[in-house]
């Protein structure tokens, strides 16, 4: 048991560091933008995530409950149980159970902390709360902010890997990539998103590398990703 505890403890730790490096990382990169949405007569949902950045949306995808009439979304509701999966050690449980006692605490008195939101969705992720990290990583996609890409790949990978929503993965990353161009890691989870999981017989995957390398060129890691597609032809 002490060693399940130090391992969990451990990771838990991990991820909380790589979230913090994000949002020191978010803060010296990220452009402003000013989002807007607005629905076209097709059924679908453009949204200008500013710096002349668009994002079509397809029938019946979400980016986020994002208000365009509004520049300050209401802070989500932080009552009621903390939803911890009872499959995860007891020590873990108690772990996760502190933490987002303490980070409820802090958003309680100041609610406009976006980075504390941001990492009370990470932690409800490791928890198993899937909703309840859509809801903060939502409200922190929502708001104008420097860590507002880092909340939309949030979400990509969430939609992806463990809820299995494909559409609503590639609005979030597509979202995360208009709003940070350069963080090379949103191309390389569409390119897994298209080469196993969704539009697997269309260009997708060639025209996302092709975007990633217009951003940013030569860069090896997508260089190498197209090379994987040539040799797959």
């Amino acid at each position: 048991m002490y060693r399940s505890g130090y391992l969990w403890g451990a990771i838990i730790g991990v991820l909380i560091i790589v979230v913090a490096a994000l949002v020191i990382h978010s803060r010296a990169n990220a452009p402003t933008n000013t989002a807007t949405s607005t629905p076209s007569t097709t059924g679908t949902t453009t949204v200008d995530l500013g710096n002349g950045q668009y994002i079509t949306l397809p029938p019946g995808a979400k980016l986020t409950e994002y208000d365009s009439t509004s520049t300050t979304p209401t802070a989500p509701s932080l009552s009621g149980d903390i939803k911890i999966d009872a499959s995860l050690a007891p020590d873990v449980q108690a772990a996760l159970r502190a933490q987002e006692n303490t980070l409820i605490g802090q958003l309680k008195t100041n609610p406009a902390r976006l980075d504390v939101w941001l990492q009370l969705g990470t932690d409800r992720k490791i928890a198993g709360d899937y909703d309840g990290a859509i809801v903060a990583w939502d409200y922190v996609a929502a708001n104008k902010s420097n860590i507002q890409y880092i909340a939309y790949g949030n979400l990509g990978d969430l939609y992806m890997n463990f809820l299995k929503d494909y559409p609503k993965a590639e609005a979030n990353y597509k979202a995360a990539i208009a709003l940070q161009p350069t963080f090379i890691d949103y191309y390389r989870d569409l390119f897994t998103l298209y080469t196993s999981f969704y539009k697997t017989n269309t260009t997708a995957a060639a025209d996302i590398v092709a975007q990633g390398l217009k951003a940013n060129p030569n860069n090896p890691d997508l260089l190498q990703l197209q090379q994987q597609l040539k040799a797959q032809q």
